[in-house]
């Protein structure tokens, strides 16, 4: 069990390997947003395991598995969905311990027909097709070595080479708009894209449609595909910028995929398999009666913070305070966001109407009395905080806002007495030594001071403030003899 402790109000959350180094990381998603946890526990060896039916990856789905290395068996199943609305990756995961090689991996497909491979390799992305005797291994597709905080940029907007030259996005916003990636080999591919025609035709006046062919060197089969399919709408061709874009870091495409967007260029449905005229019907029309929710505009405006982009998020969470004024959730985004385009005194007051409409949250009041606290407005974030504490009496972030925000004020006793519960709560912290150490040297208690520099120095022999204010504290022992 690990211990994992968010002020979320969710759950949903799937095990799935983000960055490639073949554990398991956590993907969580709340009312709050999306949360990755990155699981940084010492490599084991592994085994990731695909299926793939005679009609694709949809053909394996209720397959059952068996693993069997190192003396231990395990059983797993394909789906796509699992624990509280929430889908998982297709490819299963099987832990291995220290095992080199799996002994024999059995697979029961759908129907009941059993299919068994041995000496299959650990540590590797494993493909075993429905039928075939042989098995395909190569290593997992990695993150590169650059900074993890760079997320790929998920749009339809992604500019490609056409098929007749030249370069265009796929799409722009203000329509819906369909991306369907495909090859003139995939026989599935083939046999969706007169219907994707059709709909082409159909919804001309109301969504965008681009195919995007895989094949890139043998062009005259991929413009003989598109004629024989009666297709007119654009077509371009993938690179592996392009790839990498959809279907990341390997840029490993499924045939055929098929990416729906809705006018404010949102992902709203991937088909990673043949695709019927009635159902992307249904969904195309379904963009033309619905309203977008408060939480769908938050959600994309929680996006575009996480990547930096403070202004857009703004123009989305604005609209989903208009959508649903009275949310509690639509005026803490708005407030944070306007604070964070340096519009204060507007995200107070944003911040102020989330408090009155969720006086329990206490990031509200956190947030709230950091920004009075920087508006100079002292003994205002001393209340704002003092209502966090009562909601959380023993959360270090609470008692350290509350610690300093009494020292500036004058507020000894009360500063004194959220340092030493920070020290009480979190004695393994270094830094909250630190704090406290300080706070005792800038009244001159310095038996007290050194006291807390030494522990703060013991967990931590960097930690600035005991080094700076230790070496302070012994100059003037030193200049008194």
């Amino acid at each position: 069990m690990c211990g994992l402790d968010f002020d979320d109000d969710g759950r949903a959350a799937a095990p799935a390997d983000i960055d490639g180094d073949g554990d398991l990381d956590l993907i969580g998603f709340s009312l709050q947003g999306l949360r990755v946890v990155e699981n940084t526990f010492p490599a084991r060896r592994f085994l990731r395991l695909r299926l793939e039916g005679k009609h694709g990856l949809a053909d394996a789905l209720g397959a059952l598995v068996k693993v069997e290395a190192g003396g231990v068996t395990q059983q797993e199943y394909t789906r796509l969905t699992d624990g509280f609305q929430s889908q998982v990756p297709f490819d299963l995961h099987f832990g291995l311990g220290a095992a080199d090689v799996v002994d024999r991996v059995t697979v029961t497909w759908p129907g009941g027909e059993s299919q068994s491979v041995e000496k299959v390799p650990s540590n590797r992305l494993v493909t075993i097709r429905r039928g075939r005797a042989e098995f395909e291994a190569r290593e997992l597709p990695r993150w590169s070595a650059g900074p993890k905080g760079q997320r790929p940029v998920f749009s339809f907007e992604a500019t490609a080479r056409r098929l007749e030259g030249g370069e265009a996005p796929l799409a722009m916003k203000g329509l819906p708009a369909v991306i369907n990636f495909w090859s003139p080999a995939c026989e599935p591919c083939r046999h969706e894209m007169p219907a994707i025609a059709a709909l082409s035709v159909t919804f001309r006046d109301r969504a965008q449609f681009a195919g995007v062919s895989v094949e890139t060197k043998d062009l005259n089969a991929v413009r003989a595909a598109v004629e024989a399919a009666g297709v007119t709408y654009p077509q371009f061709l993938a690179d592996e910028n392009l790839l990498r874009r959809f279907f990341g870091p390997g840029g490993d495409a499924p045939l055929p995929s098929t990416f729906v967007f809705d006018p404010d260029g949102a992902l709203r449905r991937v088909f990673r398999r043949e695709v019927t005229e009635a159902e992307m019907k249904s969904l195309l029309d379904s963009f033309g009666d619905e309203g977008t929710s408060a939480s769908e505009l938050g959600l994309r405006g929680f996006r575009e913070h996480q990547m930096g982009r403070d202004a857009e998020a703004l123009q989305w969470f604005e609209r989903a305070l208009a959508a649903a004024p009275d949310s509690p959730v639509a005026n803490y985004h708005t407030g944070l966001a306007l604070a964070a385009l340096g519009r204060d005194v507007e995200g107070i007051a944003r911040l102020r109407r989330s408090a009155e409409l969720d006086p329990g949250h206490v990031n509200t009041w956190l947030n709230l009395g950091s920004l009075l606290r920087k508006q100079g407005d002292i003994k205002g974030a001393i209340e704002k905080f003092t209502q966090a504490r009562l909601l959380r009496p023993e959360e270090p972030a609470v008692l350290v806002h509350l610690a300093v925000a009494a020292a500036m004020d004058g507020q000894t006793a009360l500063a004194l007495e959220c340092f030493e519960g920070l020290v009480r709560v979190d004695p393994g912290t270094a830094t909250a030594w630190g704090m406290k150490g300080e706070f005792h040297f800038m009244h001159r208690q310095l038996f007290a001071a050194k006291q807390c520099f030494a522990k703060a120095l013991a967990l931590d022999p960097a930690e600035p403030r005991a080094l700076v204010y230790g070496a302070e504290i012994e100059k003037m022992e030193k200049g008194r003899k």
